[in-house]
């Protein structure tokens, strides 16, 4: 059986920030990859990996908050997708 370590540079919050503004297309996909492995200790093919196949659903609501627009954020009150301020 493996035995497991943690990880003392793991920093989940920019990993998390990193996956949702990749979805949100403000990351390509080599930077993205290669920042995520640099927080999560993962390779960088893993990392790519593991972005390639996430689902775009609720990437706004990971955060709490939203970098959007005023103008973007009004279309959406109401919504299920209406970010929290």
């Amino acid at each position: 059986m493996a035995k497991s370590k943690t990880n003392p540079k793991l920093d989940t919050p920019a990993a998390i920030e990193i996956m949702a503004e990749y979805r949100r297309g403000l990351w390509h996909l080599g930077n993205a990859s290669k920042e995520l492995a640099d927080v999560t200790g993962l390779d960088e093919e893993i990392a790519g990996l593991l972005l390639k196949d996430m689902k775009r659903h609720n990437v706004t609501q990971i955060r709490g908050y939203s970098k959007e627009p005023e103008r973007l954020r009004k279309g959406k009150i109401g919504t299920p997708y209406e970010p929290k301020k």
